[in-house]
């Protein structure tokens, strides 16, 4: 008698269950692009519901590489959980005794994410050149 593997019903079900949401999303997707605002209503309702469904709160463990934990969070997170809390470090930051290269590699990572034109009317504000 030739040995089967055990059929796992909980994976079965994930994946059916998977399976079910992309064809749902999909007919979504395809019944959006018959309406005239089809496109951006599909995308707020995307947005809005990756607002209910995030990565939580960044992981923390006393022996762990927290520099590695941070960016696995941020690779999980979504767009507005990750502004949240970089919002309100920076707000700490103000408060805490931050080591002066510190806050340049933070302001630098930023700054790298600027487009051109973003640095551009960056500096020309900060210059007091914008009007």
């Amino acid at each position: 008698m030739t040995a089967h593997p055990r059929i796992d019903a909980e994976k079965a079900q994930e994946a059916a269950q998977w399976g079910a949401c992309c064809r749902a999303l999909q007919a979504a997707l395809d019944a959006a692009e018959g309406l005239p605002a089809g496109r951006r209503a599909i995308g707020e309702a995307l947005c809005a519901a990756l607002d209910t469904v995030g990565a939580g709160a960044p992981r923390y463990e006393m022996f762990g590489d927290l520099r590695e934990e941070a960016d696995w969070w941020a690779d999980t997170a979504t767009p507005l959980e990750i502004e949240i809390y970089a919002v309100a470090a920076l707000k700490r930051i103000r408060k805490a005794t931050f080591a002066t290269r510190a806050r340049k590699r933070l302001f630098m990572a930023m700054w790298e994410e600027f487009t051109p034109q973003d640095r551009s009317a960056f500096l020309s504000k900060v210059n007091g050149q914008e009007g």
